[in-house]
């Protein structure tokens, strides 16, 4: 049965009012819903994040989650693991002042979020959203983090690592080994049966694609 969420009294959806505010929410990794949502590519950790942020725009607006409305961010969102600490944080808005912008804060507990004001004078959490300002700065130099480091993250997260990254693992010996020490036995396990499916899964798409054609 999945949980059911209640609109804060007197909320308004953000088209009727649309003043900036931040949302942030804390929860536990397997707390997070999965609703089945994104069945393309076997992808748990977007399934995952898509339901929570649905959840959460439900409940202050009264709509689904809108990429081209709200802005968003998490922490800790290594969704491999059970029982760590993990944030939302979602922005909607603009303003000429971040310090002004309202921040709310809850904890979803599994079945519905719970008002947490506390959660804001922690001094980790006041730290982070140092680090996440509400007006988004221009955008810096872009530098990319090694292939090998990405597809560790990757599984940490519980996501589908791209064709692309497993070729270049699968040619890079010195980063098979680095990885495999890297990470925990059954990350490693995921990681060497997404190697084994891309075969298969290139063979499945090329017959439906004949199949079309057809």
């Amino acid at each position: 049965m999945e949980p059911t969420l209640s609109k804060p009294e007197g909320a308004e959806q953000p088209f009727l009012q649309p003043s900036p505010v931040r949302v942030l929410v804390q929860t536990l990794t397997h707390l997070v819903p999965s609703d089945g949502l994104e069945t393309s590519g076997n992808n748990a950790h977007l399934d995952k994040l898509t339901s929570m942020l649905n959840r959460i725009c439900r409940y202050h607006w009264n709509c689904d989650f809108d990429p081209s409305i709200f802005r968003w961010n998490t922490y800790g969102d290594e969704f491999g693991y059970s029982n760590r600490r993990c944030f939302f944080l979602f922005d909607y808005g603009s303003s000429t002042n971040d310090d002004e912008v309202p921040i709310l804060s809850y904890e979803w507990a599994g079945e519905s979020l719970k008002p947490r004001p506390e959660l804001l004078q922690l001094k980790e959490v006041q730290a982070e959203l140092k680090q996440m300002p509400f007006t988004e700065p221009p955008p810096g130099p872009y530098k990319r983090d090694p292939v090998r480091e990405i597809v560790r993250i990757r599984l940490r997260k519980d996501m589908k690592i791209p064709d692309r990254e497993l070729k270049y693992m699968k040619e890079h010996l010195e980063d098979m080994e680095w990885l495999e020490r890297k990470v925990k036995p059954r990350f490693w396990s995921n990681f060497l049966a997404q190697i084994e499916s891309q075969p298969k899964e290139k063979e499945e798409g090329e017959e439906r694609k004949k199949l079309g054609d057809v």
